[in-house]
């Protein structure tokens, strides 16, 4: 080293200066890799925790959701995540970000412990594909409503988010929205659970899904099987998704539609999966044939439903796991509470008496 360089370095006042101008630097040119962009909310964010598994929660929201986001955020920390300390990823659409103010970053990266980041959905996830017919598009919602951020949604959650980049260091992805409360104390970790019992999926609901939206989308997937029938498992749980063994017959020489679809949907608001599942090269051509055919914009295709079907064409049963001890509720809609259980803070209503989650419609398929 130089004497000059040292004597610099040996000046306090050089050293100040130097630390002031990293902070500025990184402060306003953000990292950026390629397409998304990824900011971390406080310096104490820390790499992953060798001792926990692999695994990030996760949230897409539009900015007038961060208020709602944060008290769900609140909620999580409350009931589980203040002890098992997973990081979260919460994903905008690319240009969204500005609109959040500095008081509700600080907020979140308060309640988090700063273990909360932003994450850029890329427009070109998120518009609609240019191979569509706009007409045909504009059409669809002038019929039966459902605005273009909400179908763009679908198709995101359906076929893109876990390819992020944000994703990478992770095998482990918990979903949750940001209307959503757990009405229980969490005692255990539910990805060391998964892993536990071998499984590559969880979840707590299962619920019945419209057809009249998504009124083509059974015989999309039916044509999709019969030009990949020599890839299906025999093993796996086929029958969640067409009724009987004739349904799925019918299903794998692409003749089923509707009356052989049972309709049955995890409720996939909270979802954990293990990236594999949608790495699966039976789901993601999956997904591109859908995408082709246009029915996420074309009609109102779900997420729900097109996760389920990926599902039952790749997993056995044994694979899957419900969680029925959590009193997870979605926007104020019955759910499933142990309200015998003193870690739980139930609402005893009258429309939750005859509710149930469903769960044995995968485990009895």
């Amino acid at each position: 080293m130089s004497s000059s360089l040292s004597s610099v370095l040996r000046r306090p006042r050089s050293i100040i200066a130097i630390l002031i101008v990293t902070v500025v630097l990184l402060t306003f040119f953000p990292w950026r890799n390629g397409w998304s962009s990824v900011r971390n909310f406080a310096q104490s964010w820390t790499p992953h925790d060798e001792n926990r598994p692999s695994g990030v929660i996760f949230m897409l929201l539009p900015p007038s959701r961060v208020q709602q986001a944060t008290l769900a955020l609140r909620n999580v920390e409350n009931r589980f995540n203040r002890r098992l300390k997973y990081p979260y990823l919460l994903f905008m659409v690319e240009g969204e970000y500005d609109e959040v103010t500095e008081v509700q970053k600080e907020r979140i990266a308060h309640i988090t412990e700063g273990r909360a980041r932003f994450a850029e959905v890329p427009k070109s996830h998120w518009d609609t594909p240019d191979f569509l017919d706009k007409s045909l598009v504009e059409a669809s919602r002038q019929k039966i409503g459902f605005s273009h951020g909400y179908r763009a949604m679908c198709r995101w959650y359906s076929g893109f988010f876990w390819n992020h980049p944000a994703f990478q260091p992770y095998e482990w992805l918990w979903r949750l929205d940001t209307d959503i409360e757990f009405h229980c104390d969490i005692p255990y970790d539910p990805i060391q659970r998964l892993i536990d019992n071998n499984a590559l999926y969880g979840f707590v609901q299962i619920a019945i899904d419209a057809e009249w939206v998504q009124p083509t989308l059974a015989s999309n997937v039916s044509a999709f099987m019969a030009e990949h029938r020599d890839e299906f498992l025999p093993d796996a749980n086929q029958g969640f998704a067409w009724y009987s063994s004739e349904g799925v017959a019918k299903a794998m020489r692409g003749e089923a539609g509707n009356d052989e679809w049972t309709k049955q949907c995890m409720y996939n608001n909270f979802e954990i999966s293990h990236r594999s599942v949608w790495n699966h090269p039976l789901y993601t051509r999956l997904f591109e044939f859908l995408d082709r055919a246009g029915g996420f914009f074309y009609e109102r295709w779900s997420d729900s439903p097109v996760h389920s079907f990926g599902l039952s064409m790749t997993l056995r049963k044994d694979q899957v796991l419900q969680f029925k001890d959590m009193g997870y509720q979605h926007q104020g809609w019955a759910y499933s509470c142990p309200v015998e259980s003193s870690s739980c803070t139930c609402i005893e209503e009258e429309k939750f008496e005859n509710f149930t989650d469903g769960g044995e419609l995968w485990f009895n398929a």
